[in-house]
């Protein structure tokens, strides 16, 4: 049965391929470990952030152009292109906490999201 690969696993495989690079080169123009390289390749896991900006610049990419679907599909892909400097510096800071604190961000994050969707809700009536 063949993997089912991630958009963003398909993006990095063909764009590698097509600088010619192998595993281990982007692995030693990114500091991330072949073996990363490898399972970025063939997981759904995505890299955090910063790993993500490496891979891309040592690809000669927008880190958008990885999330991006090659047949034109975006359903389920995510779209960076529209995300401001400063919500990039904070979604760093945020990927910096302890795994503790994100999750209780998260949930603060969550329960505002629910109050947003709970009063548009309301104002569609």
């Amino acid at each position: 049965m063949p993997i089912e690969r991630s958009i963003f696993s398909q993006n990095l495989i063909r764009y590698r391929k097509k600088r010619g690079l192998s595993q281990a080169d982007l692995a030693q123009a990114t500091g991330i470990s072949n073996r990363m390289i490898g399972h970025y390749e063939v997981s759904s896991t995505l890299p955090p952030i910063e790993k993500i900006e490496a891979i891309a610049q040592a690809l000669d990419i927008r880190p958008a152009q990885l999330f991006e679907d090659p047949n034109g599909n975006n359903q389920g892909s995510v779209d960076l292109s529209g995300i401001d400097p400063r919500s990039i510096k904070k979604l760093k800071d945020i990927l910096s906490l302890s795994p503790e604190d994100r999750n209780d961000l998260y949930r603060i994050l969550n329960k505002m999201l629910r109050k947003k969707q709970l009063e548009d809700l309301e104002n569609k009536k």
